[in-house]
C-alpha cells in the first residue's frame, strides 16, 4: 500500500534542475518525476504548491542582483503555496563577508512575504524535504491531485522592470528593496544615474554616505591612474556643484 502511494506522487521538475541530482534522489524515493521548462519555480507538487531551490551561493547572488524577490513575487502571483529551499552547509554561510545581508533577506521572506524557508544540508535532504512538502501541501480530498502546470507568460513590462531592477541593484550597497524604492522615486535607471548625491540621499534607506558611494562608482573613471583625487574621501559630486 505504501509503495503504491509513493508511485502516485508526481512531481514536475524544471529542466534546469537535472544537474542538481535532486530529481534522481526523488526517483529513488519513489516519486514520479516529469521534466518541463517552468517559467516560475523549480518544482511543482500537489495542486498549487511551487518550490524554489537555491544553493547558498545562488541565494546570495540572487539577493544582490534582486532576482530573489522578483522570483518570489512571481511564485506568489501564480501559486497559492510557495516555499524556498536553501541547500548548503553552515560553513558556506560562515564564509560570507556580510551575513547580515543574507539574514535581512531571509527575514523579509518570512515576515513580509510570508514564504516559508526550509534549510537542507545536501541534495538528498532536499529531495526528502520536497516529498514531505508535497504530502503536507495536500489534503485528504486532493491527495492525488496533479501538480498544476501553468503556462506563464511574463509581460514585456514585467521583463523590463526585472532588467531595470537588476541594473539598479548592482550599485554599491543597493539590494532588491532599495532598488525598488529608487526606481519608484526616479522612474528609470537613467534618472537614478543622473541624480545628485543629495537627491539620492533623500530616498528612505539610502542616506548621504551610501548616496556618495553610488555617485563615486558612477563618476570615477578607471581608464586613468588612481591618484589621491580618485579616492572616495576626496570625491566631489559634480551634480551637486551643477545643481548648486
Amino acid at each position: 500500500m505504501e509503495s503504491s502511494k509513493k508511485a502516485r506522487l508526481r512531481i514536475v521538475v524544471d529542466e534546469r534542475e537535472k544537474r542538481s541530482m535532486v530529481p534522481d534522489a526523488l526517483k529513488e524515493l519513489g516519486a514520479n518525476v516529469e521534466y518541463a521548462v517552468l517559467d516560475v519555480g523549480d518544482y511543482l507538487v500537489y495542486g498549487n504548491c511551487c518550490i524554489e531551490r537555491k544553493s547558498v551561493d545562488d541565494l546570495i547572488n540572487s539577493i544582490y542582483d534582486a532576482r530573489l524577490f522578483i522570483q518570489v513575487d512571481e511564485m506568489l502571483k501564480h501559486y497559492s503555496r510557495s516555499v524556498v529551499i536553501v541547500e548548503g552547509s553552515s560553513e558556506d554561510i560562515e564564509g560570507m563577508d556580510k551575513p547580515n545581508v543574507l539574514y535581512s533577506a531571509l527575514a523579509s521572506l518570512a515576515v513580509e512575504y510570508r514564504v516559508p524557508v526550509v534549510y537542507t544540508p545536501s541534495y538528498l535532504h532536499t529531495a526528502l524535504a520536497i516529498v514531505a512538502l508535497a504530502k503536507h501541501c495536500s489534503s485528504k480530498e486532493d491527495a492525488y491531485r496533479e501538480p498544476l502546470l501553468k503556462r506563464i507568460r511574463k509581460s514585456k513590462d514585467g521583463l523590463l522592470r526585472e532588467q531595470q531592477l537588476s541594473i539598479i541593484a548592482s550599485l554599491p550597497g543597493i539590494g532588491s528593496r532599495l532598488a525598488s524604492r529608487l526606481l519608484e522615486r526616479f522612474g528609470s535607471p537613467i534618472n537614478i544615474f543622473n541624480a545628485s548625491t543629495a537627491d539620492l540621499a533623500r530616498v528612505e534607506g539610502i542616506g548621504y554616505a551610501k548616496a556618495r558611494k553610488i555617485r563615486y562608482a558612477l563618476d570615477t573613471s578607471i581608464s586613468s591612474k588612481f591618484t589621491r583625487h580618485n579616492l572616495l574621501d576626496d570625491y566631489t559630486d559634480a551634480t551637486d556643484v551643477r545643481n548648486g
